[in-house]
């Protein structure tokens, strides 16, 4: 899931983000970070950065990584972490808002985030959309890597093409590995209709990092949204 090609372009989207969020931040939460693909850049371009994940793993690898740059690295559970006013940049990126079983956890996360935002801040989400699932979406997805490695995929929209599940199987030589994942996914109207209802105003919803339109063929869908 994080190889080094979804490092360095995680490194080219911070510029489009930043310009996405209207101005330079004083300071940036990346909430879900992960290993840091978009915290390392950031904070190598000066920017504060506070890190928060839930995994000691993942936390561990940016860790690993950070060298000289300046994060902050929090293990915390977005449902209920907060600062008040204390980011004027909230990222949420890579599909990293939606896993939660019960739809009251994600009102909790944006209610933190809403807490966490100064009063003309910006969070940034990024998702993948339903409109573009619901056109390309495979049943099974092959993958091979230049070591070998064979990832396969088989997603499945399921209660009310509400959740995407997949189940992934890795296969290197004579050894499988599987992992099931289930994320709650939205169409552009119901993740606006969720932002308000958590007391945040969408500015802007786009199919990609560098601003163009969403449509039915976005691959991503970014939602920028404020206290104002």
């Amino acid at each position: 899931m994080f190889n080094e090609q979804t490092f360095a372009e995680a490194e080219a989207q911070v510029d489009d983000l930043i310009a996405l969020a209207g101005r330079p931040p004083t300071a940036v939460l990346d909430l879900g970070c992960g290993p840091g693909r978009h915290a390392l850049p950031l904070a190598g371009k000066g920017y504060p950065v506070t890190a928060v994940d839930t995994s000691p793993a993942l936390l561990a690898e940016l860790e690993s990584r950070r060298e000289q740059r300046s994060i902050e690295i929090v293990e915390a559970d977005m449902r209920s972490f907060e600062r008040p006013e204390a980011f004027d940049l909230v990222l949420v990126m890579w599909t990293s808002f939606g896993y939660f079983e019960d739809e009251a956890d994600h009102r909790r996360v944006l209610e933190r985030i809403r807490t966490s935002l100064s009063r003309d801040g910006r969070v940034i989400v990024d998702l993948v959309g339903l409109e573009h699932l619901c056109r390309t979406l495979e049943p099974v997805h092959l993958t091979e890597y230049d070591d070998g490695r064979i990832l396969v995929e088989r997603p499945l929209l399921i209660e009310r093409m509400q959740r995407l599940e997949n189940e992934w199987l890795l296969i290197a030589g004579d050894r499988v590995e599987r992992a099931t994942f289930s994320h709650r996914v939205w169409s552009a109207g119901e993740i606006t209709t969720l932002l308000e209802r958590c007391g945040l105003i969408v500015h802007g919803l786009y199919g990609g990092y560098d601003g163009q339109d969403y449509d039915l063929d976005s691959e991503r869908m970014i939602v920028v949204a404020g206290k104002d």
